[in-house]
C-alpha cells in the first residue's frame, strides 16, 4: 500500500482537515488559514502541541484560526501557478493518484484504504491510488485547491461550500456517508435526551464547525457552556456534566469497551443536519484537464467502500499497519454500523442537489454563507458508478 506522510506550510487542522467556520456577518474574526507562498517544508511548521495528539479515533486536535477572506483570495492567486504545476505532477504519467485524508488511518477513511490496497490490473491504464495520511498540519480544503494532492477528503460538505465562498474552486465528486456521522455524547446519568437539554450544560466541540454553530442557532442554545475538544475522552470520562463531539462509528466502541453507559445524540438523526461525511473532492481544473482520471479514481473508491462495508479486512489491514494505535475492533465495529444502511450512501457515492440545497440552508442559517450561494458548481454527479 502506498502510504507517506505529508505535511506543507504553516497549516495545521482538527483531526479531519476541518476549515474553521466564522460567522459570515462578522468576517473580522478570520478567516481560513493558508500555508505561506514558498516551498512547502517536509515537516508541520506549526508550533507543537503541549500534548501530541494521539493516532486514535477518539483522539482530534482543534481547529485552528482563519485569517480574511481577502487573504484567502489572495492565497489561491498566489498559488495559482503553483497549483497548476503540482497537478500536472499528480495528474499527468504513470505514478500513484494521491488522495490526502482528514486524519490519521482510521475506520471513517476505511473505503479509501481498501481502493488503494487494490492493484491495476495488468495492462490497465488504471494509476494506483495513494492515501496520504492526515493530521496536524494538514488542512485537506486548501491543500487540494494549491496542488499538494490531486484528491482530498474534506469532513463535511458544509465545509466545501464554506470553502467555495471563500474563493476555493473545489467540486465534491464522491460522499460514501449520506448522513452526517458526527454525534454529541452525554453520560447516560447526565439526563441529556435531546439537543434543547444542552442548554446551560457544559459542551466539548472543535471551535466554530458548521454544524455546531447550525444547532446552537436552531435550538436557541444561549447559555451552552463551550470549551475547547481536546480530542481525548478522559476528560468526559471524569466529568459526569461533559458533553462531548464524537463520531457514531468511533466513540461509542471505546465507551462501551470502557464500561462507560452514555446517550449519544445523531446531528443527522435527531439533529436533522444535512451535510455529507468524508466527502471525497477535487479542483474544477482537474476535472477539466483529465475527467477520465478523475471517473477511474471515483469508480475504484465506489467499489472500495462497497467492499469495506461488506467485509472490512482488507482496510482494516490497511489501517492498522499505518496506525498502530488503532484498536482493530473500532474498524469492525464502524463497518457493522455502516451495514445498517442508515449512513451509507446508496449508490455508494451518491449526491443529490436537493440534499445540498438543504446543506446550503442550514449553513446559511449558521451565518457563514449567504442564503443565495448556488451550489450547481459545489459538487458533480457525472463520474459515480452506473447502476
Amino acid at each position: 500500500m502506498h502510504i507517506t506522510h505529508q505535511a506543507s506550510g504553516t497549516c495545521h487542522t482538527s483531526r479531519r482537515g476541518d476549515v474553521r467556520c466564522l460567522p459570515y456577518r462578522r468576517p473580522e474574526r478570520g478567516s481560513m488559514a493558508f500555508p505561506r507562498p514558498s516551498k512547502p517544508p517536509l515537516v508541520p511548521t506549526t508550533p507543537t502541541p503541549t500534548t501530541t495528539p494521539s493516532r486514535t479515533s477518539s483522539n482530534r486536535p482543534p481547529d485552528p484560526s482563519r485569517r480574511k477572506l481577502t487573504a484567502a483570495v489572495v492565497a489561491l492567486m498566489v498559488f495559482a501557478p503553483m497549483a497548476a504545476s503540482c497537478a500536472r505532477d499528480g495528474t499527468e504519467g504513470s505514478g500513484p493518484v494521491t488522495i490526502l485524508a482528514n486524519w490519521f488511518p482510521q475506520a471513517e477513511l476505511g473505503g479509501y484504504f481498501h481502493a488503494a490496497e487494490q492493484k491495476p490490473a495488468e495492462g490497465s491504464e488504471e494509476r494506483p491510488i495513494k492515501v496520504l495520511p492526515g493530521g496536524p498540519g494538514i488542512q485537506t480544503i486548501p491543500q487540494v485547491a494549491a496542488g499538494k494532492a490531486v484528491f482530498g477528503v474534506a469532513t463535511g460538505a458544509d465545509d466545501l461550500l464554506v470553502a467555495r465562498r471563500e474563493g476555493l474552486p473545489i467540486v465534491a465528486v464522491f460522499a460514501p456517508f449520506r448522513a452526517n456521522i458526527t454525534c454529541l455524547t452525554a453520560h447516560a446519568s447526565s439526563g441529556v435526551k435531546g439537543f434543547a437539554d444542552l442548554d446551560g450544560r457544559k459542551v466539548a466541540r472543535v471551535q466554530s464547525r458548521p454544524w455546531w454553530e447550525y444547532l446552537k442557532r436552531h435550538y436557541k442554545l444561549d447559555r451552552v457552556q463551550e470549551i475547547n475538544y481536546t480530542g481525548s475522552l478522559a476528560a468526559f470520562k471524569k466529568d459526569k456534566g461533559l458533553v462531548q463531539q464524537c463520531y457514531v462509528t468511533s466513540e461509542p466502541f471505546y465507551l462501551k469497551r470502557d464500561g462507560v453507559p452514555v446517550t449519544t445524540l445523531s446531528i443527522s438523526d435527531q439533529g436533522g443536519y444535512a451535510a455529507y461525511s468524508n466527502v471525497l473532492f477535487t479542483t474544477e481544473q482537474t476535472i477539466k484537464r483529465d475527467p477520465e482520471l478523475v471517473k477511474s479514481v471515483v469508480e475504484r473508491v465506489a467499489r472500495g467502500w462497497e467492499a469495506f462495508r461488506a467485509d472490512p479486512a482488507v482496510g482494516k489491514q490497511a489501517i492498522v499497519a499505518a496506525n498502530k494505535d488503532t484498536d482493530p475492533g473500532v474498524v469492525d465495529f464502524a463497518a457493522q454500523v455502516m451495514r445498517s444502511g442508515r449512513w451509507v450512501s446508496s449508490p455508494p457515492g451518491a449526491m443529490t442537489e436537493a440534499q445540498w440545497l438543504k446543506i446550503r440552508d442550514q449553513v446559511a442559517e449558521a451565518g457563514l454563507v449567504p442564503g443565495s450561494t448556488d451550489v450547481k458548481g459545489a459538487f458533480t454527479t457525472q463520474f459515480l458508478p452506473t447502476q
